[in-house]
């Protein structure tokens, strides 16, 4: 199948977006549940790229589709049906970089397909394919995760890895992330993508490869606005806002009592944000997360990239008291006119 006919495909697909944006709802609350006592073990959920990837193994995936998947590249197309925060501008400006490096063992073939990276999100997409079926039960369905330059498995603001089957020898899995800071990996990294007793097959996978940063323009601004909760107890600060090729990035610092940190019982706030013209950024719009190394501290929030920059944004904060009731905070305009 060639790369039209595949997103002629692609096209036909019915993407049902209302239940899409209840699951949402439902995983934001899970996830915010699922904070762990350690703050160096957090780790924010990015709600949107597991519930699109969930969808691959909901019983509508053609036996032509799953043929394009394993001839061509991924992102693209796929990303655009299931709402990715950078879809379009990932296959307008086709900004993935094809890899298409394997490793098998056992019977199992790991592949990475394709991987981007603008020093705030990465994109990774591999597929597996075994000689025999492949197992998504729990028990046999092992672990996979990202290393950068050599390090420790990513840990990032917001991070999602899912997994689905596209017929019974063929999984798709999906890496993303928005790092805790930008360009901490700097413009060229080394990615290695790590498995390990997967889907009933034992042994262990890897496949390394270098990624460039995406290049393109980038803008920072750094607005430095302040407000507060009524009863002054939380501070928020948007420190700074960055548009990249694949997000544009907000960076927020929360300010608490000290014996919050103590007992790990600082609040999450939510947030829906709107520009100058009136566009608003929220639900699949928007994805949130806390930085490592400074968790609860140090908020970031996803937007989509954009060609036009702005006047300004107005973020619009609430959290959730004591008492159970999402208590709004002030709304914060946040001017984009101080750039560096």
């Amino acid at each position: 199948m060639n790369k039209d006919n595949f997103n002629r495909t692609i096209d036909n697909i019915h993407v049902p977006v209302e239940k899409l944006k209840a699951r949402e709802k439902t995983a934001i609350f899970q996830a915010k549940k699922k904070r762990k006592i350690g703050r160096t073990t957090k780790q924010s959920i990015l709600v949107a790229c597991g519930l699109c990837i969930s969808l691959l193994g909901s019983g509508f995936v053609s036996a032509g589709m799953a043929e394009a998947l394993s001839n061509i590249p991924l992102i693209g197309p796929i990303y655009k049906d299931f709402r990715d925060i950078a879809s379009d501008k990932i296959e307008h400006d086709q900004l993935t970089t094809v890899i298409d490096k394997q490793d098998s063992k056992n019977g199992l073939t790991m592949t990475v397909k394709e991987a981007a990276y603008d020093g705030s999100r990465l994109i990774v997409t591999v597929v597996y394919t075994g000689q025999k079926e492949l197992s998504m039960k729990e028990e046999k369905s092992g672990f996979s995760y990202i290393t950068i330059n050599g390090q420790q498995e990513v840990k990032p603001a917001i991070g999602s890895i899912g997994q689905d089957d596209i017929n019974s020898k063929t999984i798709i899995e999906h890496h993303q992330f928005t790092l805790s800071n930008y360009n901490e990996y700097g413009d060229k990294i080394e990615i290695a993508v790590h498995g390990e007793d997967l889907f009933g097959y034992e042994g262990k996978l890897k496949v390394a490869f270098p990624l460039e940063k995406i290049k393109g323009d980038v803008f920072e601004f750094y607005p430095e606005v302040t407000t507060q909760t009524v009863d002054g107890v939380y501070t928020l600060t948007a420190d700074k806002v960055t548009f990249l090729p694949l997000s544009t990035r907000i960076d927020l610092k929360i300010d608490y009592p000290a014996e919050m940190d103590k007992n790990d019982t600082w609040p999450w706030f939510d947030f829906s944000v709107v520009d100058n013209n009136g566009q608003v950024y929220d639900k699949l719009k928007l994805q949130a997360g806390m930085a490592v190394g400074n968790y609860g501290h140090h908020m970031v929030l996803t937007l989509p990239p954009m060609d036009t920059i702005p006047k300004s944004f107005t973020l619009k904060p609430s959290h959730t008291n004591n008492e159970g009731f999402n208590e709004e905070i002030k709304e914060l305009v946040v001017p984009l006119n101080k750039s560096k």
